[in-house]
Parts: structure tokens; sequence; C-alpha cells
């Protein structure tokens, strides 16, 4: 039901609407009423009704006045005017300023009963486009389109100014306006030695579809998909807030996931606490730091600095040697953005001692090296083609400043081989994927899990994967397919609307409708028309 406030300096015609009229019987609800402007503004912002009716002439703020700070505050809310006969010249200044309708003294029942009814029809189709808008942003998975990853990568790179962060974020319907933000990175890295992308879990796509609606649910957190395994999200709040929110994101993935610890692998780690955008890009490398403490320990979950020190005091007592377990399981799930973090988490103390003897730093590059090439030749690459020739020559030299540079870029190297390998193979099944696509999108419950399940591939790998390849979401694809179907259907067929919105796999008509003109700029019908317009002049 909607709600309505009337605002009557003439207490006889108030009163009378008030008790007089069957407001629930065209749909609303009496939330309240005043004499003049300035004594209803405040009830008004207070009630946020769906419709004021004002009369024109009152006394302190009349309904012109009244009418305009209400629509500067609230567009949405309609107004109808009360005016009599010789207001016109006001009426008109009223329709100018947006009011949708006005009412002629002596107001019968009827007469308002019309108005009310046509307030009534007008708020029922905002309200459906809003819900068919909101329905349309739930199906998009907004987080996986590319140019809020691009917006997110160049964001935590440090590359992007203020004013341009603004920017931005406004362009992509991003609301960075808060005063503290947290970075939380959730991982689902398989941990599996398989050169392939994750296989499709049943466990893991409920998880996953879960998770990202209770994202997309509340307005404190935005979501990223910035790595295939790998989600971002942003946490946006106050100071007294800022941990809670954080906290209660970490608790819900936690209580969502630890049912599945035998299936699948979880982990999380957040930055901390930040205050400005340039804060984002040391914000990331600290929690990209804590997160990659799962290399070190692939049975854990949520990481803290806490991991860190447990992680580099672990061997202080031994000698300084590196376990080449840990670097083969980094090489086969790492991003290249994890690899200072690895590095820094590898190295403990005995270890960062050992790095001021030149005779160490050639043992510790030369062991990377040796894991380096054992890795490359495992997915089937020569390791001559990948590194430099003379890396091996380079590292027998290497001095405390120099090694660690070195070792980076071999384990950038191996990496960036390893996701050449994978992306060759996904390739094909991205490809049986947009197949599987092209032949049922007809149907109307058909989903981005429904599509992984048939290519056997995470629905999170292949969402991402969808979005690097084509530069659109998989929802996005799927949109165009129908709406080129709808097209050729409208243009070569007599079907109606209704039945055009069958056979392109919507079930809801005006939900089809709504797609169809928010992608062309024209309904259905008025497509139609103006096709056989065309067919015509030829």
């Amino acid at each position: 039901m909607y709600s309505v406030f009337l605002v009557e300096d003439e207490i006889v015609i108030r009163d009378g609407l008030k008790a007089s009229f069957p407001w629930g019987q065209y749909g609303f609800s009496y939330v309240g009423d005043a004499a003049d402007g300035e004594v209803a503004l405040p009830l008004i912002r207070q009630t946020k009704p769906d419709v004021v009716i004002t009369d024109i002439r009152m006394p302190f703020m009349d309904g012109i006045s009244l009418s305009k700070m209400v629509k500067k505050e609230m567009p949405n809310t309609r107004i109808i005017i009360i005016s009599g006969f010789d207001d016109f010249s006001y009426a008109q200044e009223a329709i100018s300023i947006g009011v949708d309708n006005y009412l002629l003294k002596p107001i019968t029942k009827d007469k308002l009963g019309e108005v009310m009814s046509e307030a009534k029809n007008r708020l029922d189709k905002e309200n459906e486009k809003d819900s068919y808008l909101e329905q349309f942003k739930a199906e998009s998975q907004e987080y996986e389109q590319f140019a809020r990853v691009k917006f997110f990568n160049k964001l935590v790179s440090g590359a992007m100014p203020v004013s341009e962060v603004y920017e931005k974020s406004e362009e992509l319907g991003l609301a960075l306006d808060s005063t503290f933000y947290n970075l939380v990175l959730i991982n689902f890295s398989p941990m599996t030695e398989a050169i392939s992308a994750p296989v499709y879990s049943k466990h893991m796509a409920n998880i996953s579809e879960q998770l990202m609606q209770y994202l997309k649910c509340c307005k404190e957190y935005i979501v990223f998909h910035p790595y295939v395994d790998t989600y971002a999200v942003i946490v946006k709040g106050d100071e007294s807030n800022i941990q809670n929110y954080t906290q209660n994101l970490i608790k819900n993935i936690e209580r969502r996931c630890i049912d599945y610890d035998e299936e699948l692998r979880w982990y999380v780690a957040q930055s901390g606490s930040i205050t400005r955008f340039s804060e984002f890009a040391a914000a990331f490398q600290l929690a990209n730091k804590r997160l990659s403490c799962r290399y070190m320990n692939p049975t854990g979950h949520i990481f803290t600095d806490d991991d860190i020190i447990r992680i580099q005091e672990s061997n202080k007592d031994s000698n300084a040697s590196i376990d080449q377990r840990l670097v083969l399981l980094f090489l086969e799930n790492a991003e290249e953005t994890e690899i200072d973090g690895f590095l820094d988490n590898l190295i403990n103390k005995q270890t960062k001692n050992a790095l001021n003897s030149n005779l160490f730093c050639k043992y510790f590059g030369m062991t990377m090296y040796m894991c380096v090439c054992d890795y490359l030749k495992k997915i089937g690459l020569n390791p001559d083609d990948v590194l430099d020739r003379n890396m091996r020559v380079v590292l027998e030299n290497e001095s405390r400043n120099t090694v660690l540079p070195s070792v980076r870029k071999m384990l950038e190297a191996a990496i960036a081989s390893r996701k050449k390998v994978t992306g060759k193979q996904t390739k094909s099944q991205l490809s049986e994927a947009i197949k599987y696509v092209d032949n049922h999108y007809q149907d109307s419950t058909l989903c981005l899990n429904d599509v992984a399940k048939e290519i056997d591939m995470s629905p999170s790998y292949l969402s991402a994967m969808f979005s690097r390849e084509t530069k659109t979401t998989f929802v996005e694809y799927m949109t165009l397919k129908r709406m080129e179907k709808a097209k050729e259907l409208l243009l070569t067929t007599k079907a109606k609307g209704h039945e055009i919105s069958e056979q392109v796999g919507y079930k809801d008509p005006h939900y089809f409708s709504y797609i169809f003109k928010k992608t062309y700029g024209l309904s259905p019908k008025e497509f139609r028309l103006q096709g056989q317009e065309n067919d015509c002049e030829k």
C-alpha cells in the first residue's frame, strides 16, 4: 500500500477529505496532514509519503514552494495540486516543476478517486520498472564486468588519482563515499597439481552463489572478481562500525564454508582499516601477504599477521633452507601479485640472516632456479624457452641486493607460462560454453551454474574466464543472444510479444519488454513498427 500526505489550510476541506474518502480502497494509507507548507515540510521529511496533495494558496509557505522543495529532496514523490479556477497560472508553474496532476475546487469524491487511481498506476509502473532493474542487476553479476575489474586493479596498483577514483566509481555505480574502508580477499584455490581449470563442484557452486547474493544485498560491501579464484571485497563504514562489518563478513564466509572443509579449500585475509584511496595499494599488498600464508599452511583458513610471524619464526632454530614443496605449491596456484608476500613469508629469520652470505645467496638463487625449471618441465615447457638463457650464470654471482629481484623475475615468468598453458586448455572449454549458450538460450532457467556443470568447470572460474576473454559477462552475452533472436522474430514473424518472449527465454513478457527497450532504446512494439515503416519506404 502507498502513503499519502495532505496539505490544506481550509480545515473543513482537510478534515472532510481525511474522514470521508476511502483511501484504502484506492491503495493508499493516510499518513498525515498539515495546514501549510512550513508545518508540512518536516512532517513530509519524516513520513516520506509516496504522494503529497497540496493546495496552491496557503499562508507561510505556499504549495509551489513546498512542491519545489519536496521534488528536490524526494524526486520520486508524486505531487497533486489543489487549485481554484483563478489559480490557473499557478497550476501551469506547478506542472513545469514536475507536479503530476491537479484537482479543481470544489473537490468531488469521484474526481479525487480518478486522480488517486492514476497516481497509483504511475507508482505501480515505477515500482515494476525498479523491480525489473533490480532483477537485471542481480542477474548481470556486475562484479564480473571487465570495466569494474579494470577499475579495481588500477585502484590497488596506486596508479589512479583521487579525482579519477571518484569519477570512475560514479560511472560504474560504486558508492565509494565512506570515511573508512577495509579490503578483504577471499580465495578458493583448489591447491592441486592439475594444470587445468578447477572442475565443477556442487558445494563450491552453491557456496559461491550464496556468498555473492549475500554481498550484493549488503550496501556496506562492494565485491570484485580480479582473479579466477579470488574475490576482493571493499568493506565500507565509519570508525564505529568498520570492524563490525568486516567481522560479520568473515564470520559469514566461515559459516558457509566450514561444513565443507573436506570438499573445498577456502582462505580469507583482510588489510585492516584505511581512510584514503591512496592507501588501497598498500592495503592490497598487506592483504595479499597475509593471504599468501596459505601456501605455507594449506589447511588454514583465516590469516593474520600472527600467522606471518609464526611462519617466519618456525625454522629459526634449524639450518637455513628452502622447502621446495612450498615453492612448487605456489607456482601451481599463485598470481603474480602474490610473489612479494610469498617470498617474504618463505624467508624466515634464519634465512634472512643467511642472505648476508654470498654463498647462501648462490644456494638460495640456484634452489629457486631448480624449482622453477622442474615446474616448467612438469607442465611441458623448456626452461630455456621461458627463462633468460644466462639466468643460471647470473644466479651464481648473486648478492643480497640482487638475488630477490632475480628470483622474483623467474617466478613471474613461470606463473605467466602456467597461465598460457592453462589458458589454451580453458579456451577450448570456453568455446564449448559459448556454443552451449548459443544452443540453449531459449531455456528460461539457463544459468551460469548449468553451463559450468555441462563443461565440468568451476562456475567462479568460468565466470572470470568469460569476462576476461569476451570482455562481457555471461549474462550480458546470453541477454544479447536473446535480444538478437527477438529482433529477428519481430521483423520476420507475426508472433505476439508474449509468444516471442517465451521463444527467447523469458517467462515474464513485461520483463522481456523492459530488457529489449534497455538494450535498443525501443519497445518491441515500436521496433516492429519501425521495421515495417522502413520496409514500406524501400
